[in-house]
Formats: structure tokens, C-alpha cells, sequence
């Protein structure tokens, strides 16, 4: 039986998949299996838009792992979320599995510094005494017993939670960390040879392009002869920049730093030895390190005030006065090394030496700013540790990573339920590179016309205009007043989510509901658990709680959403994205600005209706959709459904929405 025809035999309507217990035939799940078994067998690249409810895992993982059971091939399936990877890893692989009835092995791999190291383990305990306080050294004993018992190592299923430097001392090194050094008892070392056995393997975004930075060849993204399925692509530009780039942070350099010597604690790899000479140089280097970080925040609060970031568009625009220090400092560790008896000692001071080489790289590279295809700016972090970080990454992926990604006879899949704008997938294809990429847009399985309407609020002062913020409040009572609660109000800004919690909070008690707000000291999932298990409750939520929620049921039936999604021209990379479409001739408004604003807005529609059964409304309370010819934009991208336009005085005039 070949790929098409088991496909078939699994998907179609007399299928095993519609015959298992809690399935139904799903036409839409059986097509995009159907085009994904397709683009595999013929190399070919795909963007698919799968709407929530089509059951897209399934129809991406039943064509990728016959395909790769057939071909003898490694299919490496990347997600951005961690509860998908979980859903993939523990429920979704092992139903295939089950509903295919073939053997075939499957890994969940994480990031090195997620595991622990035997080798490190060792050497942090054979220098506990000059590495940790009393504390620390509790914590390592823990993490000792936890060793002799865990199966793989993992930081997530450590009992308790271990001291960061702690874990820091122990956790997979590059440099330190080898099968030559740590053999088959490491961690680390048996998740890799897992995942290069495996026939399947699931990763997330930012591991996946941190690994793909570094591979040499290009005749396989991670394994030799894999191919990749990217799950909510949607993230894809945003974190294969990242990935692809490099940071540098003064607590990186610190941290590189107190692992030979802290002045503070009297603690470190050089903390017994009598070496006054170089434990002298740590201090000096830690002094410059202070004084050339104190530099770039004068920097900052001169050009942009209390901004939090800064870009950098020309070289050298301070001096390296940390480059002689780091180098000085790497010739003695390294004249220690090789004087030192001890093979653990000389490993750990290898690995430390090789933290103080990557920074002075990285300083130097963000200071010449050798690379013209790069955006190079500067954060500055508040609260309890405040941090100075430099950051450099591609300004377009598509010049930059996608033509090492879509690259001749292999597949890249992209998938998610928010890909296109205006009905074409065509923006998304541009901005990720994927040229020769086939588009698919899947239809929805979904009733919206008898699931959902639209409210779009009409004589609300735009957001740019001072009476927008007075009116507000009252506004997001009445919409909450008219779903009894059950409402997720969706906020573009913090500071605007602090100012409606003061000025709603009360009236919403008042009425009887439960309001639950997104804050710094608050947690995401926790506040999601509260939300789903109080019905009556109101939930106001930043950026994180527009995408990867998932509140099926009368615990939400409406979504507020106070403002159209614009994204903020002056973050530094935005903003370098913006002026490279101006001197390619192009309008940064409409060719960036106002379909990532589509793309955006669709993910927050897209939390109200999660199954056939859901019923809700969208309020809408930001009336340039209705003044601004860019609003049809947004208006067409919205699932057909009834629409009706809200005046303050109570007024509702039905609207006919326009689609392409």
C-alpha cells in the first residue's frame, strides 16, 4: 500500500480514524494529510492553514511518520509552545502509533542546559567546598540523589527546586560535556543518541534554529536525512531571528566571571588557591566589566531617556575596554590548565576559560558590527537583578535563513491556524522566505454563522486621542455585563491594562464577577486554571493570552479586544524591519504593519470558538475598523459570521461584512 492509498485507509470517511472511539470524519483533516503526504513525496516545500477544530497534529504526524518509516528517513517536528510539545510527545505520537499499528521510536529533545550532566555532577561535588555555601552545597546533595534515581535527567522532573547557580555548575556543558569525556552515564549524552536513533523527534522553535545556526552542511537541517514540520509557524520569523542571532548580557559575563573567582562570596574554581595574581585579575575584569556596562546605560540615557532599548546603527560607537581584560585573563586560566594535575580541574577551568572567548567574541562582534545583514540594538531589564544586554539578529529571515532552510529536494511544512491576511497566504510566504512554497488554505469546520457575531463599538474616541482612555471602562463593563462575565479582554499594552484594573475593578465586583488580571507576579497557567474553573470570572491578558490558549466551554464566551494589535514602530527590530521595506521602495504601513496587525487580531478572535459546540461573541471596542479604510482589511480576515455595530447610546445597526 502506498502513502496516498494508507492515508486514505486511515482519514477518509470509512477510515479507521472516523471508526475509533471520539473521532469523526473530518474532511478537512483528511485533505491536509492528503497534501502533506503529497509534498513529501515529492520534496516540496508547503504552507498550510489548518483552522482550529481540523485536528491538524494527527494530519501532520499520521503522512510524516509513515513517509519517514517508509523513506528511512528522521522527521523532526517543531512546535513553539510547550504544552504542544507535551500534547505531541505524551498523546498525540502514541495514538498514531496505536491507530497506524507500526513500531517506530519517538524522543521530546530540550536544550543541553535542561539535563544533568554526570561528568559536571562530579566536579561540582569534588569542589563544593570552594564553589557553594552551606545552602548550595544542600541543594547539590539533592541533586546528587536525584541523580542516582531520575531515568533521563531532566530539570523538569527534579522533585524540588535547585539554586540556578547550582544548577548552573551541573547541567550540560558545551566544552565540558562530550561522549569522549562524560561517556554513556551522562544525561545529556543519552538524550542525544536518542534523538539520533529516533525516528521522530520533537523539538521547539528556538532549539531547533539554535541547532541549525551551527550545522555545517546543507544537506540536513539537524540529522542526516530528516525533514522538518513546523507547528504554529505563525512564531517562525520572530524566533528564527533570535535563534539565529547572538546576545550578550553583563549578568553572561558576571556569571563567567564568579564561576572562577566572586570577590562577594569568596567562592570559585580559584577560591582555594593561593593565586592572589589572577584571583586580582578576576576582580579587574569584574571592575571593567561594571564600568564599560555603566557606559552603555549612560549611552542609553542620553539618546532615548527611560527607554528600555536602544538601536545601534553605527560601529564602534563605544570603546572595548573589556577586550584587554578578557584576554588577559584567558591567558592565565589557561596557563593554569596546563600546569594542573587534576583532568577534572583542568576541564572545568577549560569550560571557564571558554565562556570568557565567547564573550569577548560576541563583544566584539556586536561592537564592529561586522555583519551588514544584521540589526544590532540594546535592552536594558528592571527589577530585582537589572540587566544591560546586546542583541544582534537578521533584520529580513527570508534574505537570511530561508535560503539554508527551503533549500532543493527536501520538505519544509509550515502550519498554524493564523497564516494568511485577507484570504492569501502570500504575506506570510514573503516574510518567511519560503518562495516556491505551495499554498493550502483549509476551510473551517466550524458554524460561525451560527456560532459567533461581531460587535464593533462605533463612537469610542480612537486610541490615539486623549478621551479613548476616559470612555473605555465603561465600554468594557457594558460588554461584560452583556455575557454575564465569561470574558477574556485582551490588552496591547500593560500600562493600559493597569489603568482599565483601577478604573473597572471595582464595578466589576460590584456586579458579581471574579477578576483575574495578568501582572508581573502572576502565573499564566494559574491564572487560565482560575479562569476555566470560575465561569463567572473576567480575565484581563497581555500579549501571551492573543495565541496558545485554549478555554473551550461557558467558561469563555466572549472576547474583548480594547484596540486593533498595531505593533510598536520604535522597538528596534520592528523598526529595522520597517526601514529596510523603505529602501526596498516599499510602504512599511502596508506591507508590514498592518498584516502583522491582521495576523494578530485573527489569534485573539481565534480564542472564542475551540469546538462545534462553543456560542460567543467578539467585541471589537476600537472604532477606526469602521473609520479607516484599513479596517475592511481586518473585517475581511474574520470568520463570516453576523455582525452588528454598537453606538453608546445602545443603538445596534447590523453591518453585512465584506469578504474576498
Amino acid at each position: 500500500m502506498d502513502l496516498q492509498e494508507e492515508i486514505s485507509s486511515l482519514f477518509s470517511a470509512n477510515g479507521i480514524i472516523p471508526s475509533a472511539t471520539g473521532f469523526e470524519f473530518r474532511p478537512q483533516q483528511f485533505e491536509m494529510a492528503r497534501v502533506i503526504g503529497e509534498s513529501l513525496e515529492s520534496s516540496q516545500h508547503l504552507i498550510i492553514e489548518a483552522p482550529t477544530g481540523v485536528g491538524k497534529s494527527i494530519a501532520y504526524l499520521v503522512p510524516a511518520i509513515l513517509y519517514a518509516l517508509a523513506n528511512n528517513r528522521k522527521a523532526v517536528i517543531s512546535t513553539y509552545t510547550k504544552n504542544l510539545q507535551e500534547q505531541l510527545f505524551r498523546k498525540d505520537i502514541p495514538l498514531v502509533k496505536t491507530l497506524t499499528g507500526r513500531k517506530f521510536s519517538f524522543v521530546l529533545l530540550k536544550g543541553r542546559r535542561n539535563y544533568l550532566c554526570t561528568t559536571r555532577l562530579r566536579n561540582a561535588l569534588a569542589y563544593q567546598k570552594s564553589l557553594f555555601d552551606k545552602k548550595s552545597s544542600e541543594d547539590l546533595e539533592r541533586i546528587r540523589a536525584w541523580a542516582s534515581e531520575t531515568p533521563d535527567g531532566d530539570l523538569e522532573n527534579i522533585p524540588f527546586s535547585p539554586n540556578h547557580d547550582v544548577w548552573q555548575q551541573v547541567c550540560s556543558e558545551q566544552g565540558i560535556c562530550s561522549p569522549k569525556q562524560c561517556g554513556g552515564s551522562c544525561f545529556y549524552q543519552q538524550a542525544k543518541e536518542r534523538a539520533r536513533t529516533a525516528d521522530v523527534i520533537v523539538v521547539n522553535h528556538a532549539l531547533f534554529f539554535s541547532l541549525f545556526a551551527i550545522q555545517g552542511s546543507d544537506e540536513y537541517f539537524l540529522y542526516e536525512n530528516d525533514f522538518v514540520i513546523f507547528d504554529e509557524a505563525h512564531t517562525l520569523e520572530q524566533v528564527a531571528g533570535i535563534g539565529i542571532g547572538k546576545s550578550l548580557s553583563q549578568a553572561q559575563v558576571l556569571y563567567a566571571l564568579h564561576r572562577l573567582y566572586n570577590p562577594k562570596t569568596k567562592k570559585g574554581l580559584l577560591a582555594k588557591r593561593r593565586k592572589k595574581d589572577i584571583n586580582d585579575l578576576c576582580v579587574q575584569t569584574e571592575e571593567s566589566t561594571h564600568s564599560f556596562f555603566d557606559e552603555i546605560k549612560r549611552l542609553m540615557a542620553a539618546t532615548k531617556g527611560n527607554s528600555s532599548s536602544l538601536r545601534i546603527r553605527t560601529p564602534h560607537f563605544v570603546f572595548n575596554s573589556l577586550e584587554n581584560p578578557l584576554q588577559k585573563l584567558q591567558s592565565a586560566v589557561k596557563d593554569l590548565e596546563s600546569v594542573e594535575k587534576l583532568e577534572i580541574q583542568k576541564e572545568e577551568f577549560a569550560a571557564a576559560r571558554r565562556l570568557l572567548w565567547e564573550a569577548e567574541v560576541l563583544l566584539d562582534e556586536f561592537i564592529s558590527q561586522k555583519d551588514p545583514s544584521l540589526t544590532y540594538w540594546i535592552e536594558q531589564t528592571q527589577g530585582r537583578f537589572p540587566n544591560i544586554i546586546l542583541n544582534a539578529a537578521p533584520t529580513s529571515v527570508a534574505d537570511s535563513v530561508a535560503p539554508k532552510l527551503f533549500r532543493d529536494n527536501s520538505s519544509v511544512i509550515l502550519t498554524s491556524a493564523t497564516l494568511s491576511v485577507g484570504g492569501s497566504l502570500q504575506y506570510y510566504q514573503n516574510r518567511i522566505g519560503a518562495r516556491d512554497a505551495r499554498k493550502v488554505i483549509l476551510d473551517t469546520p466550524f458554524n460561525f454563522e451560527r456560532q459567533m457575531r461581531i460587535v464593533v463599538a462605533r463612537d469610542i474616541p480612537p486610541p490615539d486621542q486623549a478621551g479613548y482612555e476616559n470612555d473605555l471602562p465603561q465600554w468594557i463593563i457594558k460588554s461584560i455585563r452583556r455575557s454575564k462575565g465569561r470574558a477574556l479582554v485582551l490588552f496591547t499594552s500593560s500600562s493600559l491594562l493597569r489603568k482599565m484594573k483601577e478604573a473597572c475593578a471595582r464595578e466589576i465586583a460590584d456586579e458579581g464577577y471574579t477578576l483575574l488580571v495578568q501582572d508581573q507576579g502572576s502565573q499564566r497557567h494559574a491564572l487560565l486554571e482560575e479562569f476555566r474553573r470560575d465561569i463567572h470570572s473576567v480575565l484581563f491578558g497581555l500579549d501571551s493570552f492573543w495565541m496558545g490558549i485554549d478555554v473551550p466551554g461557558e467558561a469563555l464566551e466572549h472576547v474583548i479586544i480594547t484596540r486593533l494589535p498595531f505593533t510598536v514602530p520604535d522597538q528596534p527590530l520592528i523598526e529595522a524591519k520597517m526601514d529596510l521595506i523603505k529602501e526596498n521602495g516599499g510602504n512599511p504601513f502596508m506591507e508590514f504593519t498592518l498584516p502583522e496587525a491582521v495576523l494578530k487580531l485573527r489569534q485573539g478572535v481565534g480564542r472564542l470558538i475551540r469546538n462545534k459546540t462553543d456560542r460567543g461573541t467578539i467585541t471589537i471596542l476600537d472604532s477606526r475598523l469602521l473609520t479607516k479604510q484599513y479596517g475592511q482589511v481586518f473585517l475581511r480576515s474574520l470568520p463570516r459570521c453576523p455582525a452588528e455595530i454598537v453606538s453608546s447610546n445602545g443603538d445596534v445597526e447590523e453591518i453585512n461584512m465584506e469578504y474576498s
